[in-house]
């Protein structure tokens, strides 16, 4: 599922005939990507099945966001991201609310974890010890991808600013091909990001990352 679609193009610039779709149909996945790109993130709602290494802290940060729900939580010291001998067998299936919580700061229907954080209700996020030869007590050793994640993140109605920019980005694409017009990069960021020869593209640039800035992934 895309951030707009042709019809939403079509209607926004007037246009009933089909002279335009098939540019249309190449700049809306454009589009798409350079959003996601700056926003370091999906968007569109989906369930996600990820590994993480066991690091001893009680915090677990899960890659997208906001997360609607954990379908699962398994803890495997000889998973190995999957790879291992009967990883992650139904034994390691943690239990929500005993051995893991996540955090809800907005429990909505729309947005019930915006930080992606996971708790361990032990003493931290297990990672395995380790001995090495002549050491007389064990040492707390590496997670390798111990830990599997299955859980749904995203929005399952794409937020209106984030449509509003993805329908302007798509539109300034089409409207730049009437002045000669074409894409140099696919930076929001630093608006490396520009049409040839318009700088009109380059100020409306800069209010589609205002309405995005704040929907941007923070990496710590």
């Amino acid at each position: 599922m895309a951030l707009t679609d042709k019809a939403t193009i079509k209607t926004l610039l007037g246009i009933s005939d089909t002279s335009l779709d098939a540019a249309i149909d190449l700049m809306i996945p454009q589009a798409d990507a350079i959003i996601k790109g700056y926003l370091q993130r999906n968007i569109e709602q989906a369930i996600y099945t990820e590994y993480y290494s066991g690091s001893g802290d009680k915090v677990l940060l899960l890659n997208q966001t906001p997360v609607q729900s954990i379908t699962s939580v398994h803890l495997d010291s000889d998973g190995y991201y999957g790879d291992g001998t009967d990883a992650f067998p139904t034994s390691s299936v943690l239990v929500e609310g005993t051995d893991f919580v996540l955090q809800k700061d907005d429990a909505t229907n729309t947005e019930v974890s915006k930080s992606g954080i996971v708790y361990h209700t032990g003493k931290g996020w297990p990672r395995p010890s380790s001995r090495l030869q002549g050491q007389l007590t064990s040492a707390p050793g590496i997670g390798i991808g111990n830990i599997k994640v299955v859980y749904v993140a995203g929005w399952a109605t794409v937020p209106s600013d984030i449509q509003f920019a993805a329908n302007k980005l798509v539109i300034s694409m089409v409207q730049s091909m009437d002045h000669g017009g074409r894409v140099e990069s696919e930076s929001i960021e630093d608006y490396s990001y520009t049409l040839a020869g318009s700088e009109d593209e380059r100020k409306f640039l800069d209010s589609v990352r205002g309405s995005l800035a704040h929907y941007k992934k923070i990496v710590i």
